[in-house]
């Protein structure tokens, strides 16, 4: 029986407003009913930018498929039925300032009556700490979660991202919380209080620049960490009316990049299929690669590199995503309702089972759309359990999974099952190793062993038919399989989900390719920044006064898009538990740039040309940017979104007679006076630390805050206070800080954190636990390479 609309019996009661609003929209993407409570005046989200006709694509966005009701909740009758619809509920999603739910209210006497509801509860900087009650915006979060510190050139300000990554990043994160919890309460009986930090949820899924700080601050030394544009690995490129993203990695793609050019007699030697002696000469090679490129489109370019199996992939505006052959081919966006009356194009969804979109299933509420329905709709809670509330444990426990990620997607998603208590085994062998294990020429990087701590190690040659007989043996023992091949690999080894599903059919498989599975461009190859062009993030993601992209070196979205990847699989598994049966769940990784960018490319869509980059400015406020502080490349964001916060940011600093003109006390004066305004305050901030002048507007409830890098974040009191940073003894790499978690939830206990796995390391282990293999079995299968361990 196919599965659709996986979470379709549950019901969520969504109080998130501005932050987090995607958690309950992914809720309702999967078929739960969702129930947006907002104040009698809507909710804050309705009046943030982008707009289209006075209607709030920001709110229609996050909301489509939810129904509406207004609630007054400063007011007794108006907590009086809120407490009354939490009957018969089973989450409940808040995002309001630390305390405030304690107000409205006694959370004592909800647990008591509702014990199986899961809360969920969304701040900036989590519940406790000493950032607690600091304000922010989803600009301060990106400054101080690495998102920012790794975009734009050195002569320029570090970039702010497009859109709201920052808080649409959290509502994914909340999502998996929120499934985690009510997966354990399938065991336990019982819910939970979740307390998910914005701000570590960000810096888990930035990429792996804390990692790989850590191991040179473990020495005693500073890592240089300066932004440096795409980089030297995901480099853009100008062509004929446009861009390009090349990637030249291997020394099969380097090759294939020389054969291409002509087979210049400069780069015949072989010393240039290292990428370290490529880079060398780069500005020999880049003005080549441009010149070769001056008579071709960007999408000439890319068809071509493609066909030769080079990775490229176009730079594209946002009316050429929306008209994309392969987004178009794909059903990536459709056309629907976001506001009575206007149809728009709009992201279809991050998610499909068995090939059918799991995506909104309608526009946003109205104001108060549905109150007559639900505040007449009598329902009851389930059966409350009859065992005491159980100790906190690991929600993911009784579960395996096997890993046949590579890079930053599937690693990252099974390493969260891992952490939550699953046994991970990573399926790997030497003749096709995870590139980030070995990009370093060693069996072990930092980023590596971020994504694959916790986790057990099998190494098994699937190329020869002993080795794919013992993984199919494994297979009928797990619960999931996580991959994010090329589109067709585990078919071309013998592993499609036909094959899983013959074998055992309630283990689900959750695959993610760069541009999906299907489509025009289903075939293409790439690295996760590769998606970013395509989805129209490297265009948006730029200064406002220049056309060549920018660029970041963050390879955003591969955290991401392991995360979506974790959710599809949890709401599999909850359907499994009714129906039995498991079912294929596919992630494809440019949707989650286009998903997290869907406000924008439905402007894009209803008015053209009315989106382009705005550099650090923004319509959400003004003052609003990156602005330097005292030593050397140190930057303080500062994002003042009404005119309260513009008064009290004249108070703190001193009401110098610049800022006390009146034509500043309104937004609209103030956007109107954004250079000059910049000017003067990048004169004030200055003469200060960055942690300087974030700590003393904040002492004003102005958002700020200081623009971290990996290496800061490790020292950053906030962080260690909340135990995100955990260090370890890493085998091959040394001491290192791990990230931790993003979540912290009453019920359960603490990650299960060890150090990633050498290649093969649990072989032996897992050949006789597992496959019932006699110690001289497994030694026979090593040594004709069919089974793989780890080298001493």
């Amino acid at each position: 029986m196919a599965i659709d609309r996986p979470l379709q019996d549950l019901r969520v009661l969504d109080l998130a407003d501005v932050k987090g609003e995607l958690c309950g929209r992914l809720f309702s993407d999967f078929g739960a009913d969702v129930v947006r409570v907002e104040p009698p005046e809507g909710a804050h989200s309705r009046r943030l930018p982008p707009f289209h006709e006075n209607e709030s694509l920001y709110y229609a966005f996050r909301n489509a498929g939810k129904r509406g009701a207004v609630l007054d909740l400063d007011a007794p009758d108006g907590r009086k039925k809120l407490a009354a619809l939490l009957a018969g509920v089973d989450v409940l999603i808040e995002s309001f300032s630390p305390g405030r739910l304690e107000e409205i209210l006694d959370l004592d006497e909800v647990r008591r009556r509702h014990p199986r509801l899961v809360i969920v509860r969304i701040s900036d900087f989590g519940q406790t700490g000493p950032y607690r009650d600091w304000v922010a915006t989803d600009a301060v979060i990106e400054a101080m979660s690495g998102m920012q510190w790794k975009a734009g050139v050195p002569e320029k300000a570090p970039l702010l991202p497009p859109g709201a990554l920052a808080y649409d990043i959290a509502g994914v994160v909340a999502c998996f919380a929120a499934l985690t919890a009510l997966r354990q309460r399938e065991t336990t009986g019982y819910g939970q209080v979740i307390d998910l930090s914005v701000l570590e949820a960000v810096a888990q899924t930035t990429d792996w620049s804390f990692s790989n700080a850590s191991v040179t601050v473990a020495k005693g030394e500073r890592p240089v960490e300066v932004r440096m544009g795409s980089g030297p690995v995901y480099s853009i490129y100008q062509c004929k009316g446009g861009y390009v993203r090349l990637v030249i990695l291997s020394p099969r793609q380097w090759h294939a990049m020389w054969d291409w050019l002509g087979q210049p007699e400069a780069f015949a030697d072989p010393f240039f299929e290292s990428f370290i002696a490529r880079l060398q000469n780069a500005d020999v090679l880049n003005p080549l690669y441009t010149e070769h490129f001056a008579s071709m489109t960007m999408e000439e370019v890319s068809a071509e590199a493609q066909r030769r199996g080079i990775v490229c992939t176009p730079v594209l505006r946002p009316e050429e995503v929306l008209a994309n052959e392969h987004l178009v081919s794909r059903g990536t966006f459709r056309s629907m309702e976001v506001a009575p009356g206007v149809e728009a194009p709009v992201a279809s969804g991050f998610f499909e089972i068995d090939g059918v979109r799991q995506g909104p299933r309608g526009r946003a509420p109205m104001l108060g759309e549905h109150d007559a329905e639900l505040f007449g709709d009598a329902r009851e809670d389930a059966p409350a359990p009859d065992a005491p509330r159980p100790a906190p444990s690991l929600p993911l426990r009784g579960l395996r999974v096997l890993d046949f990620g590579i890079g930053g997607v599937g690693v990252e998603a099974s390493r969260l099952f891992g952490e939550y208590g699953a046994e991970v085994v990573k399926v790997e062998s030497r003749t096709y190793p995870d590139f980030i294990r070995v990009i370093l020429s060693t069996e072990m990087s930092p980023s590596f062993a971020s994504s694959s701590r916790s986790k057990l190690s099998f190494g098994v040659n699937l190329k020869k038919p002993e080795g794919l007989a013992l993984v199919k043996r494994l297979v009928e023992q797990s619960d999931v399989v996580i991959e994010n091949s090329k589109s067709g690999a585990m078919e071309g080894m013998g592993l499609s989900y036909e094959t899983i599903r013959s074998i055992n059919p309630r283990c689900v498989m959750v695959s993610s390719q760069l541009l999906g599975s299907r489509g025009a461009w289903k075939d293409w190859i790439g690295y996760g920044p590769s998606t970013q062009p395509v989805g129209g993030l490297v265009h948006l993601w730029n200064y406002d006064d220049q056309d060549f992209p920018a660029g970041s070196g963050a390879i955003f979205p591969d955290h991401l898009a392991g995360r979506l990847v974790a959710i599809n699989a949890l709401a599999i598994l909850a359907a499994r538990e009714k129906t039995g049966t498991a079912a294929h769940g596919e992630v494809a990784q440019v949707e989650a740039v286009t998903g997290v960018l869907g406000d924008l490319l439905c402007k894009a869509g209803l008015e053209p040309g009315s989106v382009r980059p705005r550099g650090n400015h923004s319509d959400h406020g003004a003052p609003w940017g990156a602005y330097p502080c005292a030593g050397e490349q140190q930057w303080c964001v500062i994002s003042i979104r009404d005119d309260a916060q513009w008064q009290r940011f004249v108070a703190a600093i001193g009401s110098p007679a610049w800022a006390t003109d009146s034509a500043l006390a309104n937004v609209e004066g103030r956007f109107a006076a954004r250079d000059t305004l910049d000017e003067h305050i990048t004169a004030w901030t200055r003469e200060r630390t960055k942690h300087e002048v974030a700590e003393l507007l904040q002492r004003h409830a102005v958002p700020a805050g200081p623009m971290l890098t990996g290496a800061d974040q490790i020292e950053d009191p906030h962080l260690q206070a909340r135990g995100y940073t955990r260090w370890l003894d890493q085998q091959d790499a040394g001491r290192m800080c791990f990230e931790g978690p993003a979540f912290e939830a009453d019920g359960m206990s603490d990650i299960e954190l060890f150090q990633a796995p050498r290649l093969g390391e649990h072989t032996r282990q897992l050949g006789e636990r597992l496959l019932g293999l006699s110690e001289t079995e497994v030694e026979e299968l090593i040594a004709v390479g069919v089974l793989e361990v780890a080298e001493v």
